[in-house]
């Protein structure tokens, strides 16, 4: 089985080994997902290769396996865009070296909120409705040209909440909604509140999340500027009543940090209920902020939901470390 030999650089012993006890760990599964998902030309999650990580269960996702993979093609409609939407506190320009790293069939509109970046002059908004009616005065293009969003975290609650706001408004649907270590709508709220607390246990609480640059917690009139602008992110999430389940048309990508203890694998599944459509869950290594500290394998798994090709920079699932 072509997979599991450049895998694992060793021919299975039987249909019935088990790949990680030939070997195989947290490091090479994600390989071997790859692998499996190129030559089947569709997604493979992580949870159906630990259902059965034998020879025999993974021929059974797909005859082709056996087969050399295809080159990558795209397969996107030209000029996909990406609306992109960060986490409580932060400014969509995170996003912006996402432009020359993504394959150039995929346009990155990074969707800034006001209060910050590009916008911070304008007040930080605290209800909901507001700031989907700002966040889709920025997104006209798709109502005729195909595209998908995505948000991180707090930013995974607003674009669940956008793409149903889209749909009120008449646009077509996405291709398909990305939420990253960001729990299902009806969990997402949290149990204490943050938004209400003095400025220095505001700061602290910011300070445990590792969201905000210590640099920046600790300039005392840096802050003075940013508190109301973050603390209106968090207003918006800590109030948040999450609507009846009434499943979105589109699919649904949910990544998670294998490592992350607030948005963990096992409150993912969560998910599947918001969806008609399928729902794919993936890990990703490191925590809360996987997207910033293994930002490669992100994009990597990213373009393959998008059906893209790999992004430019992609080397993380190539590189001979990965093999110690």
């Amino acid at each position: 089985m072509r997979a599991w030999q450049e895998t694992l650089e060793a021919e299975p012993a039987s249909d019935d080994e088990d790949f990680f006890a030939a070997g195989g760990n947290s490091i090479l599964v994600v390989q071997l997902q790859r692998r499996l998902a190129k030559a089947l030309g569709r997604p493979v999650s992580l949870r159906q290769i630990h259902d059965d990580p034998t020879v025999g269960g993974l021929l059974g996702l797909g005859t082709s396996l056996l087969s050399p993979a295809e080159p990558e093609t795209e397969v996107l409609p030209p000029g996909l865009t990406l609306y992109c939407l960060p986490y409580a506190g932060a400014s969509a320009r995170m996003y912006d070296h996402w432009k020359d790293l993504l394959p150039a069939s995929v346009k990155v509109v990074p969707l800034e909120l006001p209060g910050r970046g590009s916008r911070w002059s304008e007040p930080a908004l605290t209800e909901l409705a507001p700031l989907l009616d700002d966040l889709i005065g920025a997104m006209d293009e798709a109502r005729h040209a195909p595209y998908a969003v995505l948000g991180h975290s707090f930013g995974g609650v607003l674009a669940f909440e956008l793409v149903r706001h889209l749909m009120s408004q008449g646009f077509p649907t996405p291709q398909r909604l990305f939420v990253s270590a960001c729990l299902a709508p009806h969990e997402a709220t949290p149990t204490e509140t943050n938004y209400d607390l003095s400025d220095a246990d505001f700061i602290e609480s910011l300070r445990r999340v590792r969201g905000t640059p210590e640099e920046l917690l600790e300039n005392e009139e840096l802050m003075e500027l940013y508190i109301p602008t973050i603390r209106a992110d968090y207003t918006v999430l800590d109030l948040y009543e999450a609507p009846p389940i009434a499943p979105l048309e589109c699919p649904i990508s949910v990544f998670y940090g294998v490592d992350d203890q607030d948005a963990a694998r096992e409150s993912m599944d969560a998910w599947g209920s918001y969806s008609d459509d399928e729902v794919v869950v993936e890990g990703i290594f490191g925590d809360h902020f996987f997207l910033r500290d293994s930002e490669e394998e992100f994009l990597e798994k990213l373009c393959f939901h998008l059906g893209a090709s790999r992004p430019k920079s992609s080397k993380l699932l190539d590189s001979k470390e990965l093999s110690g």
